[in-house]
């Protein structure tokens, strides 16, 4: 593609701006409504790992045994208000807020907008995730007028892609969301046994649970998107497979940059993706050629 094409593209999303805007904010305005509150209470309530701490037989105990010796200070202060209580009371209290939160079962707010904030930016992404079908056949009408592709779908053929897609997609969110579980409960529970206390904003978390999993479910569109250029000709198998290096390094950058700063949660997502790619050639060398 030329740098003209790519202006035929943007002059032709130009023209369409009114429709793809109708779509995202009639998509947004409907999921703000119904869908926002459903999907960030399920998102805490399934993967928040605040009850890790109770599940582990040691750490209760020595909370326990915190608690009365909290109960124990402070009840010595309200006897005897001396200044050697006072300072214990003080004590007791700062620990008691500590368990507190440690034993906390939900996120925090760090600003009073983050809440509605959160509710605005879900929504939007996914009025624009609604949009993303017609923005693609608007692309892939521009290129077929200019001649860089001269292949054509059927509208048949085009549902059966659709349905494939949103199955696979679908397959990823819900490997990830399973994936999820585990490694964040890995997290929370190393951070505490490393005596930090583990809160995380309500706008952090979401946003990273939600973006983690539309990275595996984009994972997932590996084989059909492959199994699509090769079939039509747009790319072929020996091109995907010589360039396979440089789709890893492509790979990794990705995790770089969707993670955070730590070669873990890079590597959990960046291998997957690796790996996806080879089962996603084989599928292709073996159908599509």
């Amino acid at each position: 593609m030329e740098a003209r094409d790519w202006l035929a593209i943007i002059a032709r999303l130009r023209r369409e701006f009114l429709k793809v805007a109708l779509i995202v904010i009639a998509v947004s305005s409907i999921f703000f409504t119904f869908g926002a509150n459903i999907v960030i209470g399920k998102i805490i309530g399934d993967l928040f790992p605040g009850e890790a701490v109770i599940e582990n037989r040691e750490k209760i105990l020595a909370i326990a045994g915190e608690l009365r010796k909290i109960a124990s200070d402070l009840e010595s202060y309200a006897l005897h208000p001396s200044e050697t209580n006072q300072s214990l009371a003080l004590s007791a209290s700062k620990s008691l807020v500590r368990i507190a939160m440690q034993l906390s079962t939900s996120p925090v707010l760090l600003t009073p907008l983050e809440g509605l904030l959160l509710y605005l930016k879900i929504s939007l992404a996914v009025g624009i995730a609604a949009a993303l079908p017609y923005i693609f056949h608007l692309v892939l009408a521009t290129l077929k007028d200019r001649g860089v592709v001269n292949f054509s779908l059927r509208r048949t053929t085009a549902f059966k892609y659709g349905i494939v897609a949103v199955l696979l997609f679908i397959l990823g969110v819900i490997y990830g969301y399973n994936m999820m579980k585990f490694f964040i409960r890995f997290l929370y529970t190393m951070a505490v046994s490393q005596g930090a206390i583990p809160l995380y904003s309500l706008s952090e978390f979401v946003n990273f649970v939600a973006l983690m999993l539309v990275l595996f479910g984009m994972v997932f569109e590996l084989p059909l998107i492959m199994f699509f250029l090769v079939r039509n000709n747009i790319v072929s198998y020996e091109t995907l497979s010589y360039y396979r290096r440089h789709i890893y390094v492509a790979f990794f950058v990705i995790g770089a940059i969707t993670t955070p700063p730590d070669v873990f949660t890079q590597l959990m997502v960046a291998v997957p993706m690796v790996a996806f790619f080879e089962i996603s050639l084989l599928f292709v060398r073996i159908f599509a050629r």
